[in-house]
């Protein structure tokens, strides 16, 4: 078994930009792809986990950017399960092009292990102690930004969440939300690359749901996802240039 995994991708037309980069919404699903097969690998992945009921839901993620790869690229994203704290696991991550060997993203994951059914967070005792964790080997040593809480909100646009929206477990699927941040972003600074992306996952977003994309007026670097129908935050992300 492999403490640490690596995975090869090469950066397909469907998953680029306007200007020819890896958009974030595939940048997000490399990631979530890599950590999804070296859970399987560990056995305590989706194939195993869902037997039990429970399933994996991530609820933070940090990306530092230093380079977007580029239409037909060949990268390699390496990543690790580091550590695990009464309910939340964190797993970190490293993009590298495999032509230069440079590190184009750093990536730093939270992880919650929810019951399918009443959909409420587990304890992880049976990881707490896992030999497969990497307790010293930290991709990101520090955050550069903060969210903005107290800010007053404006509205971008409405989207409405549709089947094709959902996983497996019934929720919109984690990479949709960065496709709905990297359309506010354009709203507000056309093609400029963010360095940094905090997204943080508060609450399920379910088929046919309005979501209300707001920004931050104060510095236009704050973002959020209102659900209209119960007025909870479907997400919240903070970016930097």
């Amino acid at each position: 078994m492999k403490k640490i995994w690596k995975e090869k991708f090469k950066v397909n037309w469907e998953e680029t930009t306007l200007k020819g980069n890896l958009s974030l919404s595939a940048l997000n699903l490399f990631l979530i792809r890599a950590a999804a097969r070296h859970s399987e690998h560990l056995n305590f992945g989706y194939s195993t986990l869902s037997k039990e009921n429970i399933s994996w839901v991530l609820y933070r993620l940090n990306i530092k950017i230093n380079r977007l790869p580029l239409l037909n690229e060949n990268i390699s994203i390496i990543t690790w399960p580091r550590s695990v704290s009464g309910i939340s696991a964190s797993r970190d991550f490293e993009m590298t092009s495999d032509d230069s060997q440079k590190i184009l993203c750093k990536a730093t994951s939270d992880w919650l292990l929810i019951n399918l059914d009443s959909r409420k967070p587990q304890r992880m005792k049976k990881f707490t102690d896992s030999k497969y964790l990497n307790i010293n080997k930290k991709a990101i040593d520090e955050i550069p930004v903060e969210v903005n809480k107290n800010c007053g909100f404006k509205e971008l646009f409405l989207i409405k969440t549709r089947y094709s929206d959902l996983d497996m477990n019934g929720h919109v699927i984690a990479h949709k939300y960065f496709s709905w941040l990297q359309d506010a972003i354009y709203v507000l600074h056309g093609d400029k690359q963010p360095s940094f992306i905090q997204m943080n996952y508060f609450n399920e977003c379910d088929i046919n749901e309005e979501i209300s994309i707001k920004y931050c007026p104060d510095d236009s670097l704050n973002f959020m996802g209102l659900k209209l129908n119960n007025g909870k935050s479907a997400f919240t992300s903070v970016v930097a240039f």
